[in-house]
């Protein structure tokens, strides 16, 4: 998802990324929950039964399944913040708050665009610098990296402007 505005009063621009979520982590939770009981009836049939050994196998895939879904859910909560200004460019990371933080002089930034080479791969945004390059929106699908191109074209040009 991209986002982005533009003050034209302070010549101000900011852009902000998030990767698309499909469920939120209550809907996550709620999966879980449901075959966990699922599994959990399945295992105390089996028990009842005398195979005891199916049930710690259900509550191991349970907990396992649990444990991805929480690790795909924090990927989905990182953002980046690119925040334009006369004199610089600001990219900043995060999950909570700012983790990674990337200042650039904004009249030496230069933003790259490159091809795939591959049609399975995705195109990639990088910012570069006096030898310094960081990609930026590498979460983003195609649609959004061509949306973000076209706000990036709209910010340097309203700064361009004077």
């Amino acid at each position: 998802m991209v986002s982005a505005n533009f003050d034209p009063a302070t010549r101000t621009g900011r852009i902000v990324l998030r990767p698309n979520r499909s469920w939120s982590w209550r809907a996550n939770l709620l999966f879980v929950a449901g075959l966990a009981c699922v599994s959990l009836t399945i295992g105390i049939g089996f028990l009842l039964n005398g195979y005891w050994l199916i049930l710690p196998f259900g509550v191991l895939e349970t907990g396992l399944l649990a444990a991805c879904l929480y690790y795909c859910v924090r990927r989905t909560h990182r953002q980046e913040v690119l925040t334009f200004s006369e004199d610089e460019l600001l990219i900043e990371r995060g999950r909570r708050g700012p983790e990674q933080r990337h200042v650039f002089k904004r009249l030496f930034a230069r933003i790259f665009v490159r091809a795939p080479r591959h049609r399975w791969y995705a195109t990639q945004i990088a910012v570069r610098s006096h030898g310094r390059e960081v990609e930026i929106g590498s979460f983003l699908t195609d649609d959004d990296k061509r949306t973000l191109i076209g706000h990036l074209r709209t910010m340097v040009d309203a700064l361009e402007r004077a």
